[in-house]
């Protein structure tokens, strides 16, 4: 097998739901701060938008670096086949280089929508995510290495069938919220109380979710971003209430 094989990465899928992310991430970011703006009496809105204007201004940044990164990098990125070896370049040039003929597994699975192939050999574990001729590679790397490649269906996405079950104490209180005879006799039973319960049973349901391990670095866990924004919207929560009962101005 001299003839060298090149193969990219599937970038249009990615430019795709790398957008529809973001953008879902910006849309609901800007409808909370709106909302809880409202909340807060008018004489408490200037310091409200003096303080997290600038926070919001910091996230739209950080996003848009993030997505113009993550397309850099996609780019540049590339996998080459030849004279029995793998070799992955990444952005910088940098290649990590696999003797096919030492592949022990050859494993196809679905990670964050992707399809996603784990090349393990003694010493370490690659996998190849969101290749765009991923088909043609496993063959290659079958017929030289002697390894038949396995397929993992195990489910990866972080919202499944059984999600909804998770929220149930959400959505008891919720029916309790909009119930007259039982928010009248609960002053516990409002809406801003059902948004901080809300939020708290999706942090506990993001940290005792399983996620699929990447095989790279935990610091790009979903999971931990996920988290992180909404500790940043419980932040807003406390503060919004805070406000309202005058904490700010003892």
């Amino acid at each position: 097998m001299s003839e060298k094989k090149i193969f990219t990465y599937n970038l249009a899928l990615f430019k795709k739901k790398l957008q529809t992310r973001t953008w879902s991430v910006v849309i609901l970011f800007i409808l909370f701060v709106i909302y809880n703006s409202l909340q807060i009496p008018k004489e408490g809105r200037f310091q409200f938008f003096t303080i997290f204007l600038p926070l919001l201004g910091l996230f739209f940044w950080f996003l848009r670096r993030n997505y113009v990164k993550q397309i850099e990098i996609l780019s540049s990125g590339k996998i080459e086949v030849e004279g029995g070896m793998l070799k992955q370049y990444d952005s910088n040039g940098n290649c990590a280089t696999i003797r096919i003929k030492d592949l022990e597994t050859i494993t196809l699975d679905k990670f964050r929508g992707y399809d996603r192939v784990i090349l393990e050999t003694k010493e370490r574990i690659y996998p190849l995510v969101n290749i765009a001729d991923y088909r043609t590679l496993v063959s290659i790397l079958e017929s030289s290495s002697g390894v038949r490649m396995t397929e993992d269906l195990t489910d990866d996405r972080l919202w499944n069938k059984k999600t909804p079950l998770y929220f149930l104490p959400s959505a008891i209180l919720l029916i309790f919220v909009y119930s007259p005879n039982l928010n009248e006799k609960s002053p516990l039973l409002t809406k801003e109380f059902f948004g901080l319960f809300f939020n708290i049973n999706l942090i506990l349901y993001l940290l005792y979710t399983p996620e699929k391990e990447n095989h790279i670095n935990s610091k790009f866990s979903l999971k931990r971003r996920l988290v992180f924004i909404c500790l940043v919207v419980f932040f807003f929560q406390v503060y919004t209430q805070l406000e309202k009962v005058g904490w700010f101005n003892r």
